[in-house]
């Protein structure tokens, strides 16, 4: 019984059952692989695909390369030919996969986007929201009559984050006008 398997990385090709050979066309496709990998990279720097790294461009050139020496064997002994049509084949390929990846259906496959707004107040932010910010300095606003001079001086230097004697029992007397912000 005679069948052929070919594993793409290592071309290897099953003669009969349990005999192993392996192919030249191997070598030969890994060699003109290495020519064409500059073709690859500069289209690599021109177009972006999303979540793919430099393997996966790396693999999909190699799989564009053996279509095309499948479907034109005489690319092989034409390296200038080669080039030109694989640099067409391969730009080809990238085109259709970004047009695949814009088009409209297949905006879901795209990195995953949450919708917060129902739990955005969970969302811990450095300083304070709007409106607090408002109804905080409402609240300094009117506590200003109430402090003496040295009260408002010393007030001043909490809010700079100074220590000055004194500090605890102004807390104290403020604590009561800020019971919202604990």
């Amino acid at each position: 019984m005679f069948f052929f398997v070919t594993f793409f990385y290592n071309m290897t090709i099953i003669l009969k059952e349990g005999v192993t050979k392996k192919s030249m066309y191997n070598i030969e496709l890994n060699e003109l692989f290495s020519h064409v990998k500059p073709i690859i990279f500069k289209l690599m720097r021109s177009y972006f695909i999303q979540l793919w790294e430099t393997d996966d461009w790396l693999q999909e050139g190699r799989l564009v390369l053996y279509n095309l020496i499948e479907s034109n064997p005489e690319l092989r002994n034409n390296q200038k030919k080669l080039f030109v049509y694989f640099k067409t084949k391969f730009s080809s390929h990238i085109k259709d996969t970004i047009r695949h990846q814009e088009s409209f259906k297949r905006k879901l496959n795209r990195l995953p986007y949450q919708e917060i707004s129902e739990v955005s107040h969970r969302i811990p932010e450095k300083g304070l929201v709007l409106d607090d910010f408002v109804a905080y300095q409402s609240i300094i606003e009117e506590l200003k009559p109430y402090l003496t001079t040295k009260e408002k001086s010393q007030f001043k230097a909490l809010l700079r984050g100074e220590r000055f004697s004194g500090r605890k029992s102004l807390l104290r007397k403020l604590k009561p006008f800020f019971i919202d912000f604990q």
